[in-house]
């Protein structure tokens, strides 16, 4: 079973913390006023540019969307220190939802002809690992 870390580092990997923050950010700016029937409307109760600025504002202020734009800061500072191969590595590992299991690492990374042990690979993952416990 996955934990924290684990979930967080693979959310960023695969995109998922982005995705959430643009879903938070569009269902701010894009929001649709719903009459009391159901029937979209474009009345909000409030002037149009009024209510954008209202929007905004509640967007700047909204906890979940601080906190993962503050994520994926600290983690893209983290990761974009790594070099080439260390991030191959990271990627592979935490790929999809599962990740690959560190057999299929070293051969992913044999194939793209980066010679390097299981055991160090699992040094690099671990440290990597710590450092973002350390961070978040």
């Amino acid at each position: 079973m996955k934990d924290k870390i684990d979930r967080i580092i693979s959310d960023y990997i695969n995109g998922r913390t982005q995705a959430k923050i643009k879903a938070i950010e569009s269902r701010y700016l894009y929001r649709v006023k719903q009459d009391n029937l159901g029937i979209r409307t474009a009345y909000k109760g409030t002037a149009e540019p009024e209510g954008n600025t209202l929007d905004k504002e509640r967007m700047e202020e909204d906890k979940e969307l601080i906190g993962l734009r503050r994520t994926l800061e600290l983690l893209g500072a983290l990761y974009n220190t790594l070099t080439i191969s260390e991030k191959r590595i990271i990627e592979l590992r935490y790929k999809g939802y599962n990740g690959f299991t560190w057999y299929r690492v070293a051969m992913e990374l044999e194939s793209a002809g980066i010679d390097m042990p299981i055991k160090r690979a699992k040094k690099i993952y671990i440290a990597f690992k710590e450092d973002v416990a350390r961070v978040l």
